[in-house]
C-alpha cells in the first residue's frame, strides 16, 4: 500500500513510523503555493497546486492521498478529480477526537486560523462537541526556531483549554505541531490527537477496507467527464 503525503520531504521518515507494516508513506511537495498556510487567502492560493498534485499521484499508482495542511484546503475539489481516498487532517482528527470524549478543543498557531477552524468543525458536523479553538501565538515557520519555548507555550495554552474550556480531548491544529502530541499528552493528562498520525492511519484503514469517497457526493466535474481529468 502506498500513501502520498503532500508536504515537506523532510517529514517522510517520521510519517513512516505512524503507519503499519506493508504501508509506504511518500512525501511529495505540492506544486507552487505559499510556504505556510495561516489564512483563508493562503489556503485558496494553495489549492491549484494541490489539484495538480492529487491527479498526478493517482496516476502514479498511489492508493490514498493526505494533504498536509490542517485546514483541509480544497478537499471537496480534490475528491472530484480522483477515486482514491483523499483525507484532510482537520476533519479526520476532529471526528476522531469527538469519539474520545464529550468535548474537544483544537490548539493551533495564530488567531487568523481560529475562525476558519471553527467553521471546519461546523462543516464536519462536530461543532456541538467543540469546546474551543485556541492559539499559541507563534507562526508556523517559527515553531521550530525555539522548540522548548514553543512547547512551554503549548503546554500553557493546553492546560487552560482543559481547565477553563472543559475540554476532555485536544487536537493539535497544525502539521508542524503534530509531532509534539505524545509528549503533550503526558504533560496535560488528556488524549491529544496527532492529526497526521490519525489521518494516515485512517487512509490505511479505508484502503484496506476497499472504501473511498462517494462519487455521488464528489462527482467528476461535467467539463471533465468526457475527457482526461487534469487540474
Amino acid at each position: 500500500m502506498r500513501i502520498a503525503y503532500i508536504g515537506p520531504k523532510s517529514r517522510e521518515a517520521a510519517l513512516q513510523a505512524f503507519v503499519g507494516p506493508g504501508v509506504r508513506v511518500e512525501a511529495r511537495p505540492r506544486h507552487d503555493g505559499p510556504a505556510s498556510i495561516e489564512s483563508m487567502w493562503e489556503e485558496y492560493l494553495s489549492v491549484p497546486g494541490l489539484l495538480e498534485s492529487v491527479v498526478e499521484l493517482e496516476r502514479e499508482g498511489f492508493d490514498a492521498v493526505v494533504p498536509g495542511c490542517f485546514g483541509d484546503p480544497g478537499i471537496d475539489a480534490l475528491r472530484e478529480l480522483v477515486t482514491i481516498p483523499v483525507l484532510g487532517p482537520g476533519a479526520t482528527s476532529m471526528l476522531v477526537a469527538a469519539n474520545l470524549g464529550h468535548r474537544f478543543s483544537v490548539v493551533t498557531v495564530l488567531e487568523s486560523v481560529v475562525r476558519p477552524l471553527e467553521n471546519l468543525a461546523r462543516v464536519t458536523g462536530v461543532e456541538p462537541r467543540l469546546a474551543s479553538v485556541r492559539q499559541i501565538g507563534i507562526p508556523v515557520l517559527e515553531l521550530n526556531a525555539d522548540p522548548e519555548a514553543t512547547f512551554r507555550r503549548l503546554i500553557d495554552v493546553s492546560r487552560r483549554v482543559v481547565e477553563e474550556d472543559r475540554a476532555d480531548v485536544l487536537v493539535l491544529g497544525c502539521g508542524t505541531l503534530s509531532f509534539r502530541a505524545a509528549e503533550l499528552q503526558q504533560a496535560v493528562g488528556v488524549p491529544v490527537v496527532n492529526p497526521l498520525q490519525v489521518t494516515l492511519r485512517m487512509a490505511e484503514l479505508l484502503v484496506a477496507s476497499g472504501l473511498s469517497h462517494s462519487k455521488r457526493s464528489y462527482p467528476v466535474p461535467p467539463r471533465l467527464a468526457h475527457g482526461p481529468v487534469t487540474a
